[in-house]
């Protein structure tokens, strides 16, 4: 944000962040267009009319904000993330999985990115390297349900009972209550 900005920009800014967490998408649209009208190329601005974007379903649209504000900031592991969701809504999986391994790059520790960047190799066919980047995942967070439920779905879909047992006896032991773990664990033979 300049530091040449008036107050009133500053609060017209900060306007449409809240605006945007409460949803009123109108209402912080209207804020973030005032902004980029004085300040082009303000990366707050950007982000939030693409997010407001992904939340309407204007994937295109919300693409093309992300986009510019890569151009302005390329080290945001946060709006490569959402430009990996966005494209991977529109189905174009390439630019997915680069922009999802981008923002892991940047952020070893975004497990979001990381788990989008799995489930995108899934999605795209690659299943091994989505079963690799679940187990990377799962070396740091051992606990996490769904990674462990993400990988045991993909064992029960290759077949492999044993390791899906073990996955879903792991999410309970974590998690009891988990229904889906207990469901898949009763459908599997004794």
């Amino acid at each position: 944000m300049s530091s040449g900005w008036s107050y009133e920009k500053k609060i017209n800014l900060l306007e449409g962040s809240i605006l945007l967490q409460r949803r009123e998408f109108q209402k912080a649209l209207a804020s973030y267009k005032v902004t980029l009208a004085d300040d082009p190329e303000n990366l707050e601005a950007l982000y939030g009319l693409g997010m407001i974007c992904q939340y309407q379903e204007d994937f295109e649209g919300a693409r093309g904000y992300f986009k510019s504000a890569l151009n302005l900031e390329d080290v945001s592991s946060q709006i490569y993330n959402s430009y990996g969701i966005v494209s991977a809504y529109l189905g174009d999986q390439d630019s997915a999985i680069d922009a999802f391994a981008k923002a892991v790059e940047l952020d070893p520790d975004f497990l979001d990115a990381y788990k989008n960047l799995a489930d995108s190799y899934i999605e795209n066919g690659d299943f091994d390297r989505g079963i690799q980047t679940y187990q990377e995942i799962l070396k740091e967070h051992p606990g996490d349900v769904e990674a462990l439920l993400s990988v045991a779905e993909l064992y029960s879909e290759t077949g492999d009972e044993e390791s899906t047992r073990y996955l879903c006896e792991k999410v309970i032991s974590v998690d009891p209550e988990n229904d889906t773990a207990k469901e898949w664990l009763a459908k599997l033979p004794a």
